[in-house]
């Protein structure tokens, strides 16, 4: 077991414990400096399962719309291309549906869809407002790092073969979603620029290499994880990472408080699966 890593068996305290345990982690918080490096290199490298694959999921079914093109960001080439892609949309209970995007490097209807439905239902296990701006997730082959902007999101099979093999791939589909759903309305917020401020500090290497443009991604993922799954995080390092950036954790509370304003679903297509 790496350091910092607790036992998947572990049970879980009661929202009433995990509610006193984010307090005792905040008000320490309060009392001592945050550490002059971040106590983490990436989101993408710690060994906490925040989300698992037996929460909750939202999915619903899987549409296949045939072919299209489509314009796909691909970091193997530094550059987009418009292609005739495979085309899938996913459809939830509680938010819109998102299109599932396939190089046509995957061959095949049925090798394309095999390889989206590896993503539906971690989707669907993302809070709603992590998944209210995102209209695209895009797969190719490979290995590069994932991609998120605004709206879409990029991801490559080999690099999610990896996740899934660490049980991370939904915090890395989270941390692509704040890029594509909440980068845009909160990345450059006054209230955001404030926090950091008065943290004086990060939670990441990543983050502090690019503040403006990973800090909010890589913040968020944390705070998630103190906010909603407590004891998924040990108390020791709960305890630090909320030193490190309480009045980032507060804005975040806040997003993830506030519903949002999203349209009713519409109904998925009879063959939907």
């Amino acid at each position: 077991m790496r350091p910092g890593e607790h036992s998947k068996a572990r049970r879980e305290p009661q929202v009433g414990a995990a509610a006193a345990l984010l307090a005792v982690c905040l008000s320490g918080a309060v009392l001592a400096a945050p550490a002059d490096e971040p106590p983490f290199d990436a989101t993408a490298d710690t060994v906490f399962d925040i989300i698992r694959s037996s929460d909750e999921t939202q999915f619903l079914c899987l549409s296949d719309a045939g072919r299209a093109v489509r314009q796909m960001w691909d970091k193997r080439i530094d550059g987009e291309s418009d292609l005739d892609v495979f085309l899938f949309t996913a459809h939830f209970r509680d938010g819109p549906p998102i299109d599932i995007i396939l190089n046509p490097e995957f061959g095949t209807p049925e090798a394309a869809r095999t390889e989206a439905e590896r993503y539906t239902h971690a989707l669907g296990q993302l809070l709603p407002v992590f998944r209210q701006g995102l209209r695209q997730l895009g797969i190719h082959k490979g290995n590069k790092s994932f991609h998120g902007g605004a709206g879409k999101i990029f991801l490559y099979s080999e690099t999610v073969d990896l996740r899934i093999s660490q049980d991370h791939l939904e915090e890395s589909l989270l941390h692509e979603a704040v890029h594509a759903s909440l980068d845009a309305p909160y990345g450059d917020s006054q209230a955001w620029r404030d926090a950091q401020a008065a943290d004086g500090a990060f939670v990441t290497r990543y983050a502090a290499s690019s503040p403006e443009r990973e800090d909010l991604a890589e913040s968020a993922l944390f705070a998630y994880g103190l906010l909603r799954h407590p004891g998924r995080i040990p108390p020791v390092d709960s305890a630090v990472i909320a030193r490190q950036i309480p009045a980032r954790i507060a804005v975040i509370a806040e997003i993830l408080n506030a519903a949002p304003d999203l349209p009713a679903p519409p109904p998925p297509p009879a063959d939907c699966r």
